[in-house]
């Protein structure tokens, strides 16, 4: 199943000495939240990971609509398509979700280590594979899964990444995120989300108490009864 977070990092794929190479050439920045750290249309001139923090990458629905299209968490790698696919300008907009700590990766310095390490474009020839498979998983599971269904994918993945055991035998994780940001991401509106969740919460499955989340897992066991 996909959701907002992965695992992906490409430059810890990479051998000890140019991984330490990469991270030499990088830069620090940091962000508070809200900041944004590129917009669509600005002249590709990087690519960064995550240090901490969370990055949400925005773009819009052809009717103007704000969609989410994901976060990236530490670890995380992202502006390099651009960069490969020698576009004018970014097609989307990255912000901060939260206080983030990226590294930057200026591409001159991302072309000359590309070439001088065929570990490079292998490394994110693999990437860019896998992120084309979660885009087909994304779309499948759009055409077969219920609204309900869909926001637990999306519930579910955060817990994996950023979850903590409660005593409860829930999950819990912090994330300031709202029924708005799943709508966008789920190309719902907030009213659908909000019953969906309102029922979700009402089975117990989910709970959402001082903008923590807590989830009984595994989810999936207990869907049925609220769809019914």
């Amino acid at each position: 199943m996909t959701g907002l977070l992965s695992s992906e990092n490409w430059i810890a794929e990479l051998p000890a000495p140019v991984r330490s190479e990469i991270l030499s050439a990088m830069t620090v920045r940091s962000l508070e939240a809200g900041d944004g750290l590129k917009a669509a249309g600005d002249v590709p001139d990087a690519c960064y990971q995550v240090q901490s923090g969370f990055i949400k990458l925005m773009g819009l629905h052809p009717d103007g609509r704000p969609m989410l299209i994901g976060l990236y968490r530490s670890g995380n790698t992202f502006a390099e398509t651009s960069i490969v696919a020698r576009r004018s300008g970014h097609k989307h907009t990255t912000i901060a979700l939260v206080a983030t700590s990226v590294l930057r990766l200026a591409r001159e310095d991302f072309w000359r280590l590309y070439r001088a390490h065929p570990e490079i474009p292998e490394a994110l020839c693999r990437k860019f594979a896998r992120t084309i498979t979660s885009l087909f998983q994304t779309r499948e599971q759009a055409a077969a899964y219920r609204l309900r269904e869909r926001i637990l994918i999306v519930l579910e993945n955060l817990a994996k990444y950023c979850g903590e055991q409660e005593p409860s035998g829930k999950v819990s994780f912090s994330l300031p995120l709202s029924n708005t940001d799943i709508a966008q991401h789920l190309d719902a509106t907030r009213q659908a989300v909000q019953r969906e969740m309102t029922a979700l919460q009402s089975a117990g499955t989910v709970t959402r108490r001082g903008g923590r989340w807590y989830l009984r897992l595994p989810a999936s066991q207990h869907l049925q009864a609220t769809l019914e």
